[in-house]
Formats: structure tokens, C-alpha cells, sequence
């Protein structure tokens, strides 16, 4: 097996605005696996808060050592070693992980999703992300999402409640809230969730800072809506924890390794009764479609990632008015666009 690797910047449609940072573009690496006749490719999405660049993710990647998978236990043992290499570079991981599973789909004739044995079907609709902007960035975002079903507003500001209110003049769809470490106070963080239950609100994302386990789980107790870890929460060892401190859990493969740990993660938080988010970074159709592999087996799915950029180095069909859609064809079910990559 042979790896090539190439930097990316996806370049954002509208500037992303979250409680503490906004920007216009998201690093990224792509790569490509070789075996054979067959190729397979990856991504490692790198926002700022992660704390991966991609120099990080190309020294990790040239210090793993490949081989050929010809089987998917090759495949899972594989992951396990270059899991090894690291504790960290989740990101990096996950590229690698990704890549083996569009691989080995191929050689195997068959869809990511059935390696897992999960069946085709409806799929979820994913929220479409409306970042924190100026009132009329705001409303024109709205009306771009217009055949989206559910919406995810960006919180955690002093302008919370005008924000709300500015987006239920234009729209009385339902919200995923995310106010991304915002809220400081568990009192008025109470207040205020009362109220978003009252305006068709579904869930709540992350309201307080990482470590503010004791006022999360507070919350989560007196909540009308659930109360989701993102930030909080990022490998399947932090489940034993955050099932005492919130409703549900945010995963994503840029922060666990890949559609394997992702897997896991299904389960055990399965297992402690948790809700399940499958959520994104800004991402390209190949990390998006990687993710919608798994998206049956969860109650929300924010995967809306490419839908933001303007320069997908892929084509996938991943969503149809709104709702998930499984990508034809084996593997990932991606198609490179050779004018935009390299390798």
C-alpha cells in the first residue's frame, strides 16, 4: 500500500461565526491510499480549536507504517496499529481511517455502511448550520437553507435572545441550538433553555466551558431539551464520564480517529442510554460522506460540512432536500476532482 498526501484550504462560503472565533476557511490534508488497482482517499479537517495543523498531520502520516489490507479484519487491525503511534492526532487518524475504509470498499465491492452490516434506508435529515453574523448575513443564510428541514443556530453570546427572535420573524423551523462553551451562568443558562423549548428548539450543544462538569450536569437535569457534549466530549473514554453530565454526545471522526472509533462510540453510548449527534467540522464531501455511512444508527445528524465550502475537491450526492443520502457506488462513493487535486 502506497500513501500521497496534499495540503488543502476549503474556503467557506460566509464567514463562520462561533461564541469565540470566526473565520473564512478551514485547513485541511487530503490523501490517497494505492494498492493495486485500487485507490482510496481520506481527510484530516483541522479547525483551530482542534489543535492539529497540517504539519502535524503529515509528520504523523510519515510515521506510520502501511501494509496491504485484503480482508476487513485487516482493515480494523491495521487501525489499531496506527492508533498506536500516537495519543493524539485524532485528526490525522481519521484520515488514515477513512481512506482504508474507501479502500477496502472497493476491493470488496461493497458500501462503508455494509462493512458494518447496516442496511440501506431513510436516512435522517441533517441540520444546516447559520454561524453567528450580522442580523442580515443572518437572514440571508435563512433563506440559503430554505430546503433544509432543521436548523442549527451558532450562540453563546450577550445577543442570544435577539438572535432567536430575529430568526423567528424568518423562519419557525426547528432549531439545534450551539452555544459552543458560551454560557457562563447555570441559572440564567436554565432560564433561557426553558424558554428555547418554548420556541420549538429540539436540543442544546455544549453550554458550558469543556471542564464545567458539575453545571452541565445540573443543567442537563433540569432541561426540557436535551443537553449535548461536543467540545467536552471526544473519544469513547470520555463516555463513562460525560453520561453523568449530559443527555447526549457530539461525534465526530476528526476528533475520535475515523469511522471505527465513531463506531464504537455508537455503541457504548448506546449502551449508557445516551442521545447520539453525528457531527462535522467544515469538511469536504469525502470526511461528510465517511460520516453519513453511520448516520442510521444515530438520533441527530449535523452533517452539513460541505455543504459550506466552495471548493469540495470531491463530488458526492450526500443530501437531498435536506435529508442524508447514502452515496451510490463502493467505498465512500466519492469521485476526486483531479482539476483540484494533485495526488
Amino acid at each position: 500500500m502506497e500513501i500521497k498526501f496534499q495540503n488543502y484550504e476549503l474556503l467557506l462560503r460566509h464567514k463562520f461565526g462561533i461564541s469565540y472565533h470566526s473565520r473564512l476557511s478551514t485547513p485541511a490534508v487530503i490523501i490517497k491510499l494505492n494498492q493495486g488497482e485500487y485507490e482510496g482517499y481520506g481527510e484530516a479537517s483541522l479547525p483551530p480549536y482542534l489543535g492539529e495543523t497540517q504539519d502535524s498531520v503529515i509528520s504523523f502520516l510519515n510515521r506510520i507504517k502501511l501494509r496491504d489490507i485484503t480482508s476487513f479484519n485487516d482493515l480494523i487491525d491495521l487501525s489499531k496499529e496506527i492508533n498506536s503511534v500516537s495519543i493524539n492526532d485524532y485528526a490525522a487518524k481519521a484520515s488514515i481511517n477513512i481512506a482504508m475504509h474507501d479502500l477496502y470498499g472497493k476491493i470488496s465491492n461493497q458500501s462503508c455502511y455494509a462493512l458494518y452490516g447496516i442496511e440501506k434506508s431513510p436516512l435522517l435529515f441533517t441540520s444546516y448550520t447559520i454561524g453567528i453574523d450580522s442580523p442580515e448575513m443572518i437572514i440571508k443564510k435563512i433563506e440559503e437553507a430554505k430546503s433544509y428541514k432543521i436548523l442549527k443556530i451558532k450562540l453563546g453570546t450577550e445577543n442570544d435572545r435577539k438572535i432567536l427572535e430575529l430568526i423567528r420573524e424568518c423562519t419557525d423551523k426547528p432549531l439545534y441550538v450551539d452555544a459552543n462553551q458560551g454560557w457562563k451562568d447555570k441559572y440564567s443558562a436554565q432560564e433561557f433553555v426553558n424558554y428555547l423549548a418554548e420556541n420549538n428548539v429540539l436540543l442544546v450543544e455544549q453550554p458550558f466551558p469543556i471542564n464545567n462538569y458539575e453545571d452541565s450536569a445540573w443543567l442537563s437535569e433540569r432541561s426540557p431539551l436535551p443537553i449535548i457534549a461536543d467540545e467536552s466530549i471526544q473519544t469513547i473514554r470520555d463516555i463513562d464520564w460525560a453520561k453523568n453530565c449530559f443527555t447526549g454526545i457530539n461525534i465526530k471522526l476528526m476528533k475520535c480517529g475515523g469511522i471505527t472509533e465513531a463506531y464504537k462510540m455508537i455503541k457504548k453510548g448506546r449502551e449508557a442510554n445516551l442521545k447520539i449527534m453525528l457531527g462535522c467540522m467544515t469538511e469536504s464531501s469525502c470526511a461528510i460522506s465517511a460520516a453519513i455511512q453511520l448516520s442510521a444508527l444515530v438520533d441527530y445528524a449535523d452533517l452539513d460540512g460541505n455543504l459550506l465550502i466552495l471548493n469540495d475537491p470531491f463530488t458526492c450526492n450526500t443530501v437531498k432536500d435536506g435529508q442524508l443520502k447514502l452515496p451510490d457506488g463502493n467505498g465512500l462513493g466519492i469521485i476526486p476532482d483531479k482539476n483540484k487535486l494533485t495526488i
